[in-house]
């Protein structure tokens, strides 16, 4: 595909040079991002220089891995204090293990979505499932945060309700997709919206209390919240439950990036030196939060001129690198941007492209997925992309190229996911491991299954092997599943303390008893004693009432 393609630019290029003329002098840029830009102006352009900024060798892969490793143990010792991988626990201790039973609800709130969810579990059937989904009004979402826990409360009231469930005292696992300080299985401050929300009050409270206050204010139905979580714990979960209670590590790839994976509770120095509650347990999952490596620098090798133009003009510039480099956020603008500067050096589109090219972020994540899936041959959807775009008279080799372009920059985001993957794999250290995968991006884009698994086999240590599975609803069925898991455990335990206090009281019975005997013999003894002893008097008195009488005598 490239000879052709260079065909195309080679021609351009030519015809480029011979339409040049003198352009008209400009002032000086006055901001670093302006002189990036006037550089990128000046600087010639083609297929191959953009191919050579996005490749990375499996060498400046690995390097990253080592970099992300160093981060997770600081992380897990020192928490954000000295590390870009946050490595927060999550408090659950175990993954499903087939013998969860009963009825769980799951709550999901994410963006402007709320959903409600009933699961039944009954070892060995499949899970039966009923769920409710609503979009969150703006009065709930920019107004106080009393008004949008009272419309989620509703929302549970009104499910359970309908089903006949008010009055069972359910477990309800919560799934609350924002920043959170959490310190215990259920119990999380809110350290600020995202996605839009902005109700006022909840920021510095435990999210918890807002939502089992709400519920009492209700006052309809009573249920039990025994668990906050995420959507990438949940998804490990949820996979888990599906194989039979294993699975190592899950990974979300959609609009933004995360893992989870189980760790040694001896490692999680930081995270357990602030819980709330005493945690009894060997293992806990671990939400790493890995999207917010490179903040501080460590990972700028990584980035290209486009990667630093996209985050300069994000809504949070130099935070969540990593989420930048490899999710679905921003993998569409840096496609713009490429396809801009290209159309800047007349290689593409004849030099003229149009305004909605030229304009940020008209150039969703969805056209690369729907431009890969096209037939070779046919381009159907990069014609109908294109006419989107307003652009006009593109030949055969621009939408060659264009779709050259959406290969080059999506092959570098499944790398990076790759090489975050094979550094989480390389430190489980299973014979055989089990990856979960979930997100739009990775579900959506045709090749990045491919792309993903072929560089983690480059890339894992020897002797070691993994699996992936593509699985989904992690903030659904994942937060049930733990709300089971944390139920089961709870059982468990009580039949462990139950168990401990029969042997205990069978122990202090046979201490009793023991002490009885003890006490019987010592009685038993000291009667010998006492009847060897009248005897022994007895015989020595009549000794000497012979003696006394052989004497008279």
């Amino acid at each position: 595909m490239l000879g052709i393609i260079e065909l195309g630019i080679q021609y351009r290029t030519w015809r480029s040079k011979a339409a040049k003329g003198k352009k008209s002098p400009r002032s000086a840029p006055s901001t670093p991002l302006a002189k990036m830009a006037k550089q990128l102006n000046e600087e010639s352009i083609s297929l191959e220089s953009v191919m050579a900024e996005f490749k990375l060798s499996n060498t400046t892969l690995r390097r990253m891995m080592s970099h992300m490793s160093d981060n997770m143990d600081r992380g897990l010792e020192s928490g954000l204090e000295r590390s870009t991988i946050a490595m927060l626990p999550s408090f659950v201790p175990e993954l499903p293990n087939g013998k969860e039973r009963g009825k769980f609800v799951a709550m999901d709130l994410g963006g402007t979505n709320l959903r409600v969810m009933l699961m039944e579990l009954e070892p060995g059937e499949p899970m039966r499932t009923k769920q409710f989904n609503t979009r969150m009004p703006n009065a709930a979402m920019h107004g106080t945060g009393e008004k949008l826990f009272d419309y989620i409360a509703k929302a549970l009231c009104d499910f359970l309700i309908e089903r006949e469930l008010a009055e069972e005292c359910l477990p309800v696992g919560f799934t609350f997709s924002y920043p959170c300080d959490q310190t215990g299985l259920r119990s999380a401050t809110l350290l600020r919206w995202t996605k839009g929300v902005t109700a006022t009050g909840c920021v510095g409270e435990d999210v918890v209390q807002l939502l089992e206050d709400a519920i009492k204010r209700d006052g309809r139905v009573k249920v039990n919240i025994v668990a906050l979580i995420n959507d990438t714990v949940g998804t490990m979960v949820a996979a888990a439950y599906e194989a039979g209670g294993h699975c190592d590590i899950g990974v979300i790839i959609g609009t933004g990036t995360n893992a989870s994976y189980m760790e040694s509770s001896k490692k999680i120095v930081h995270g357990l030196a602030n819980a709330t509650e005493e945690y009894n347990h060997k293992t806990m999952i671990i939400d790493t939060e890995w999207g917010g490596f490179g903040d501080n620098g460590e990972a700028d090798y990584i980035f290209t001129r486009y990667d630093k133009i996209v985050d300069s003009k994000s809504d949070h510039p130099g935070v969540n690198s990593l989420d930048k480099l490899i999710a679905g956020m921003c993998m569409g603008e840096l496609v713009r941007l490429v396809l801009e500067r290209l159309c800047e050096n007349k290689v593409l589109f004849n030099g003229i492209g149009s305004k909605m090219l030229r304009t940020r972020n008209t150039f969703p994540t969805k056209y690369i997925s729907e431009i890969l899936h096209d037939d070779c041959g046919v381009y159907s959807n990069t014609r109908q992309i294109m006419d989107e775009l307003g652009i006009e008279g593109a030949t055969f080799s621009d939408m060659l190229l264009l779709r050259e372009v959406c290969v080059v920059v999506s092959r570098r985001s499944a790398n990076l996911a790759a090489a975050a993957i094979a550094c989480v794999l390389n430190r489980v250290r299973r014979p055989s491991m089990l990856v979960a995968i979930d997100g739009s991006t990775y579900k959506y884009h045709p090749f990045f299954n491919h792309w993903v698994c072929e560089k983690i086999r480059e890339l894992l240590d020897p002797g070691l092997d993994f699996k992936i599975v593509q699985t989904g609803d992690g903030s659904g069925r994942g937060a049930a599943l733990i709300a089971a898991i944390v139920s089961r455990v709870k059982r468990e335990e009580e039949k462990r303390l139950r168990d401990l206090e029969i042997q205990r009281q069978k122990a202090a019975e046979a201490e009793e008893k023991r002490l009885l005997e003890i006490e019987a013999e010592k009685e038993e003894a000291e009667e010998r004693a006492r009847k060897i002893s009248e005897m022994m008097r007895y015989q020595i008195e009549r000794g000497a009432e012979e003696s006394h009488q052989r004497f008279d005598q």
